[in-house]
């Protein structure tokens, strides 16, 4: 159960710095391309739905011992 836990803290950990690396990421897109804001907004809204499903089924598989 500890491994379990300690698995969740360290994916949530990575996903903070992945976050707020791709944050300062987009932000220097939107200040290259402005005109293109939205296109932005919804491409790397769609890459985070990926990635927390992704994820999800990750913690789920290790859960469950699949």
């Amino acid at each position: 159960m500890i491994q379990v836990l300690s698995d969740i803290a360290l994916r949530l950990g990575l996903g903070l710095i992945l976050g707020a690396l791709l944050m300062i990421f987009i932000t220097i897109l939107e200040t290259a391309f402005y005109h293109h804001n939205k296109h932005i907004h919804v491409v790397v809204i769609a890459f985070l739905i990926g990635l927390i499903i992704y994820a999800l089924g990750d913690i789920a598989i290790d859960v469950l011992h699949i």
